[in-house]
């Protein structure tokens, strides 16, 4: 070799040696496996363990769904009877389809169909007993496919999902960027860096434009007009790329076929589906995105016309982008409808939302299309709570730990429900109440006389017997609000604009509690953060049972999702 390209080779060798040798140095000082470890571990070792995890686990299921059976046969519960064979299935399921450290079984593999037809059938099994022979069926074979180690399968794949696959590569290589110590060293300093220069906060966040916005109406009492918002990438991309159902989508999922295909599937079980598309912050704040005054812009956006779609085509719909809209007028007052450095809506939004779709539940049961129980055992009560939120799409940019942007306080309702059960013994008096209520009308009796008033003699009287019916005959405990599955004739379906402020800070004041409290009835929900598509049909249909007894079922999604929904719309069966 030519001496003079000895010095530039050594270089490129070191620079290009400098990653893996600092990562190696950082995995075997810290507490962290060392990555490239992996590779052989998944080749040599991981195969044999996981044969002999999935054999135990079917061996496991094959024990429990045995007694199961026997259970039920001696006149058990079903669903109590078939909790631990459900169980043993998931940790079957956990084990079959994470093949390694980093592939995936795929979904067309028959050994995850059958895995999934088991999950469906037992989940039926409480409301459909005649399909006990198909279950039961289902399981033997999946317990004599899987309950053996077997080699050859372990072979196979390592040949399908091993290290020389794609779909290895690609994830070994996303978790080799997203742990590198050079880069978590490095990337932080130079988003900071691009930040200070360039105003640009990352790949999956847009930086609104500047308006004239000042003060509380802005989001923050310190608010200024040179204060912009910041807005998800998806949400953006959703309202200027074509429509899902344009032609130039047709590689999509069509969502609407989806929604159809649900509403047919709930109404064959007797449940009537009410369709929920929530609004981005974007098609609502258009004018803060682009700094244009472009209030109605909202009426444009792909996710309205596809409502408006389906309202004409005869499904039940709920329009939020008009009401939310409505509402900007007083923002001055009342603060905006959506978090300043968040996807989501503000509580103002989350009830107002509430109070729109109580509306419509309550227009279906009074033209029939629900026939709901009267109910008049729970009241629900609210009161005010300050929590701190900083903002989710403010963590997508990676400049939190930074201090760029600053955390809003939030003033939510929390939701308490009041059992209202009658004693059935009589307590003594509340001699309390009673003598507030004697204090009450004195007052009361002196004022009138000072006016020239008659008092009325009965003020008193009523008063003592309130209170008196009050300690012997009700029982008025608040506890905190939660889902009842059992008592609920309504249940939600919702993605995480179910659950902000309903189970993260300040709980129980997002919309779900707040429309149980319109609707003055027991709700139960099953919420996917980023799943409404497909996800939480999933979860629907490997817990089919708490359909029973329902009448309505309401089903929120953030309108991104109709093109960027995760797994798609896939269809689910139940």
């Amino acid at each position: 070799m030519n001496k003079k390209y000895i010095i530039p080779v050594v270089i490129f060798s070191i620079l290009l040696l400098l990653p893996f040798g600092v990562q190696a140095v950082a995995d075997l000082r810290g507490e962290k496996r060392f990555q490239p470890f992996d590779i052989f571990k998944d080749v040599v070792y991981t195969p044999i363990v996981r044969e002999k995890k999935v054999a135990a686990a079917a061996d496991s299921l094959d024990v429990k769904w045995r007694a199961a059976r026997e259970a039920i046969a001696a006149g058990a519960e079903v669903a109590d009877a078939l909790e631990p064979a459900i169980s043993s299935l998931s940790d079957l399921e956990a084990a079959v389809l994470s093949v390694n450290t980093y592939a995936e079984l795929d979904t067309a593999e028959a050994r995850y169909k059958s895995l999934k037809l088991a999950d469906t059938l037992l989940s039926k099994l409480e409301d459909e007993p005649e399909s006990f022979p198909q279950a039961d069926s289902c399981i033997k074979a999946l317990v004599a496919d899987l309950g053996h180690v077997s080699l050859w399968r372990a072979f196979l794949d390592v040949k399908h999902y091993g290290v020389w696959t794609s779909r290895y590569l690609r994830t070994f290589e996303n978790k080799i960027d997203d742990e590198s110590a050079i880069v978590l060293a490095l990337r932080p300093k130079y988003q900071l860096t691009v930040w200070n220069l360039f105003s640009d906060p990352g790949e999956k966040v847009v930086l609104g434009r500047s308006g004239d916005c000042i003060g509380a109406g802005c989001g923050r009492d310190t608010a200024a007009a040179s204060d912009r918002w910041l807005f998800y990438r998806q949400d953006v991309e959703f309202l200027v790329q074509p429509s899902p159902l344009d032609v130039r989508s047709a590689k999509l999922d069509n969502p609407v076929k989806a929604i159809e295909r649900f509403r047919d599937q709930l109404k064959a079980k007797g449940v009537e589906l009410l369709v929920v598309i929530t609004p981005g912050k974007p098609s609502i704040y258009t004018e803060r995105l682009t700094g244009r005054d472009e209030n109605d812009a909202g009426l444009q956006s792909h996710g309205k016309k596809i409502l408006d779609s389906l309202t004409r085509a005869g499904f039940n719909t709920v329009d939020l982008y008009t009401p939310l809209l409505a509402a900007k007028s007083r923002d001055s007052e009342e603060g905006p409808l959506y978090l300043n450095d968040d996807t989501h809506w503000t509580p103002r939004g989350a009830e107002l939302a509430a109070d729109v779709i109580a509306k419509k539940v309550r227009e279906m049961v009074n033209a029939g299309t629900v026939k709901l129980r009267d109910t008049d055992a729970v009241r629900y009560i609210a009161a005010d709570s300050v929590a701190d939120r900083m903002g989710d799409v403010g963590e997508m940019s990676g400049l939190n730990k930074f201090n760029v942007f600053k955390v809003q306080k939030v003033t939510g309702h929390v939701v308490s429900q009041q059992n209202i059960m009658e004693r059935d013994e009589e307590l003594p008096e509340d001699t309390v109440c009673i003598d507030s209520a004697y204090k009450e009308c004195m007052n009361r009796k002196k004022a009138d006389k000072k006016d020239g008033k008659t008092t009325d003699v009965l003020c008193l009287l009523t008063s003592q017997t309130a209170c008196a019916l009050k300690a012997v005959k009700y029982d008025t405990t608040i506890t905190p609000f939660k889902d009842d599955f059992r008592k609920s004739e309504i249940l939600i379906l919702g993605d995480s604009f179910s659950r902000i402020y309903q189970t993260d800070s300040p709980v129980n004041a997002g919309w779900i509690a707040h429309f149980a409290k319109n609707m003055n009835r027991p709700v139960a929900s099953i919420v996917s953060d980023g799943g409404a598509s497909t996800l939480v049909r999933e979860k629907l249909a490997r817990k089919a049972s708490v359909l029973k007894g329902k009448k309505l079922l309401i089903w929120e999604f953030v309108e991104r999702d109709l093109r960027f929904g995760a797994e798609g719309w896939k269809d689910v069966n139940f």
